[in-house]
């Protein structure tokens, strides 16, 4: 008798229960479909399923050259005036490197900034003691 009421008891809540997510899934969002689906792995492809690509290959191949073709692609580097070795030595380098800077600075405007007398002039005119309660 103890173990019938005792089921009746514990049975009653857990049927209410089930009713109450019954009808929250009843009222769920238009989102929830979408996203459950998501959880469960719907709507992914399988990964077997996935379609291969070959073009690497293609890309592959016309990377290969032959060795005429090399020797042209050699040929038209070193005939371009910028693949030419450096023609300066270091200390050319460096002095051109002295005189851009010195153009460059000759270019930036002086500096305007208050003086630090102008500064204590400013602070002892502007600068009062606050009321105090």
């Amino acid at each position: 008798m103890r173990s019938i009421v005792l089921l009746l008891c514990l049975g009653l809540p857990a049927c209410s229960s089930v009713d109450r997510i019954s009808d929250l899934r009843e009222a769920a969002p238009e989102w929830y479909e979408a996203r459950k689906q998501e959880l469960q792995g719907e709507g992914y492809p399988r990964l077997g399923a996935v379609p291969t690509d070959t073009t690497y290959r293609n890309k592959q191949a016309s990377l290969m050259k032959t060795g005429a073709e090399r020797d042209a692609i050699r040929e038209a580097f070193f005939a371009d005036p910028r693949s030419a070795p450096a023609y300066l030595t270091p200390a050319e380098i460096a002095d051109w490197g002295r005189k851009l800077k010195t153009r460059v600075d000759s270019a930036i405007p002086p500096a305007d900034f208050l003086t630090d007398q102008q500064i204590d002039a400013l602070h002892a005119r502007f600068s009062r003691p606050r009321a105090r309660r």
